[in-house]
C-alpha cells in the first residue's frame, strides 16, 4: 500500500488514481488522521485514524460520492476527532447503533435512502421491494435486531412465508382489497427483496454482513411457458378478428402484433415513443432508463421485421407516444382486458404478454437461431439469461442427430458406375 499528502479537495479526490490491486491512502495535509483510501475497484473511502485506549483505530466515515462531499467529510473527521478528545470512541457508538436497528428501522432507511444511491434501479422495481418488505418481512421481522439475525432466523422466516403465513385479504379503503398470498414463489421474491437491502445496508457500513448469504433459497416455482404454433396462430387470427368487429382499437390490435413480432417487453412497446423509432434502420432504439438493462447505460436496440415495419407504418402520429391514452399526453394503459378478449376468442390459457417473448424465442430456437442470437434480440445483458433456452437448442439438436441416424438405418442410394454417368 502506498501514500500520498495534499490537502483533500474536489479536484484531488477526483484526480487521486485508484491502484490495480491493494488500496492508496491519501492523508489530509490539515487534519490529522484524515484520509481517502482508493482501493483496487475504483471505489473511495473517507476515514478518520485516531487512538483510543493507546491503540490506533480507524473510523470510516463514506463512500465519495452523494452525500458524502470532502467538505462534508472533513467537517464529519473534525468531529469525530473532537468527541475521541472527549473520551468517545466513534467505532464503539458505531456499533451500539447496529445492535440497536431494528428491521423495520433498516426498511425505513433503504425505501427512503436507497433510490438516492441506485438512480438506476426503476420505480416499479422499488414498488416490488416496497410491496414485498411491508408484507412479507416486516409483520414477521420487524421487531428483530438486524444484528442479532442469522440465518437460522430467516430460514424459519422463509418457511413461514412459504406457509402463508403472511397472507391476508382485507379492505384498503372504500374501495380497495389487499390480497397477500403465501407460497413458495412468495417466498422467494420476499428473499431476493430483503437479501438486496441487507446487501445495500452492507455497502452503507450500517451492519456488517448479509445474513441472507448463507441460507438457501426457494426456488420461485416459475415454469416456462411457450405457445404452440397452434396457439400463437390462433392468438394472431383472433386480434385480426376483434379489432375487425370493433371490439378492439387499431391501436390496440398494433400493440399486441408488435408484442409478437419484437420480443419486447410490454412497457417497452406500451411505452413507445415516436423518436424511439427509426424506420429506415428497422429499428426500436429505447435509451438506458427504457429497458430493464438499463443500469449498463446503454440503449437498447429491438429489430423490426418488414411486418413490423408495415405495422408501425400505418399508426398515425398523434402524440409523442405510438400508443397514447385519450388524452394523448400519456401512454395507454396496460391493455390488459382486451388481451384476455383475444384469449378467449383464441381458446387459449395462461398466456400472459411476457410468454409472447418467450415464445419468439422458442421459435427462433427452433428455426437453428444460436442463443447467442437470440440473446441479442431479446436485449439480454447477460449470456446465462438466455440460457433457460439451451433445451430447445436440445431439441434442434436432437433432430440433427435423427438426420444424421439415418445415414446408417437407411440405405444408400446405388451407386452410379462411372461408365453409366459418362
Amino acid at each position: 500500500m502506498t501514500t500520498n499528502r495534499a490537502r483533500i479537495t474536489k479536484r484531488v479526490v477526483d484526480g487521486a488514481p485508484t491502484p490495480a490491486s491493494g488500496a492508496t491512502d491519501l492523508w489530509d495535509t490539515d487534519i490529522k488522521g484524515f484520509h481517502l483510501r482508493a482501493v483496487g475497484s475504483g471505489r473511495k473511502f473517507y476515514r478518520v485514524r485516531y487512538l483510543s485506549g493507546g491503540r490506533k483505530r480507524v473510523f470510516t466515515i463514506g463512500e465519495h460520492g452523494s452525500p458524502w462531499t470532502p467538505d462534508d467529510a472533513r467537517k464529519k473527521a473534525d468531529s469525530i476527532l473532537r468527541e475521541v478528545s472527549g473520551g468517545i470512541d466513534p467505532n464503539e457508538e458505531k456499533q451500539a447503533n447496529r445492535n440497536a436497528l431494528t428491521v423495520a428501522d433498516l426498511i425505513d432507511t433503504y425505501l427512503t435512502q436507497g433510490p438516492l444511491s441506485k438512480p438506476n434501479k426503476r420505480a416499479s422495481s422499488w414498488a416490488v421491494d416496497t410491496y414485498n418488505l411491508a408484507r412479507h418481512v416486516r409483520p414477521l421481522l420487524g421487531k428483530k435486531a438486524v444484528a442479532a439475525l442469522k440465518a437460522g432466523d430467516l430460514e424459519r422466516w422463509q418457511a413461514a412465508v412459504a406457509l402463508g403465513k403472511t397472507a391476508i385479504d382485507e379492505r384498503t379503503g372504500w374501495r380497495g382489497r389487499a390480497r397477500v398470498t403465501g407460497g413458495a414463489g412468495a417466498a422467494a421474491k420476499a428473499m431476493r427483496c430483503l437479501a438486496a437491502m441487507f446487501a445495500w445496508a452492507v455497502a452503507k457500513e450500517l451492519i456488517r454482513e448479509n445474513p441472507a448469504l448463507k441460507v438457501e433459497r426457494f426456488k420461485d416455482g416459475r415454469r416456462e411457458r411457450y405457445l404452440s404454433q397452434d396457439e400463437a396462430g390462433a392468438i394472431w387470427r383472433s386480434v385480426g378478428e376483434l379489432e375487425r368487429e370493433g371490439r378492439l382499437t387499431a391501436s390496440q390490435a398494433a400493440c399486441f402484433k408488435l408484442l409478437m413480432l419484437t420480443g419486447a417487453r410490454r412497457g417497452e412497446i406500451v411505452g413507445l415513443r415516436w423518436t424511439e423509432v427509426d424506420l429506415n434502420r428497422k429499428l426500436l432504439l429505447l435509451p438506458p432508463l427504457r429497458h430493464k438493462a438499463g443500469a449498463i447505460s446503454r440503449p437498447k436496440a429491438i429489430g423490426l421485421s418488414d411486418d413490423a415495419v408495415e405495422i408501425i407504418s400505418g399508426i398515425p402520429r398523434l402524440s409523442q407516444y405510438v400508443f397514447p391514452a385519450a388524452g394523448l399526453n400519456t401512454p395507454m394503459a396496460p391493455p390488459k382486458k382486451p388481451w384476455a378478449k383475444v384469449l378467449a376468442r383464441a381458446e387459449v390459457s395462461d398466456a400472459s404478454f411476457h410468454i409472447l417473448r418467450h415464445t419468439l424465442a422458442s421459435f427462433a430456437v427452433a428455426d437453428g437461431v444460436s442463443l447467442y442470437a437470440v440473446g441479442k434480440m431479446l436485449g439480454h445483458a447477460k449470456p446465462e439469461t438466455t440460457a433457460r433456452y439451451a433445451h430447445l437448442r436440445d431439441d434442434v439438436s436432437n433432430l440433427a442427430l435423427g438426420r444424421v441416424a439415418t445415414r446408417y438405418t437407411e440405405p444408400a442410394p446405388p451407386r452410379i458406375a462411372a461408365d453409366d454417368a459418362a
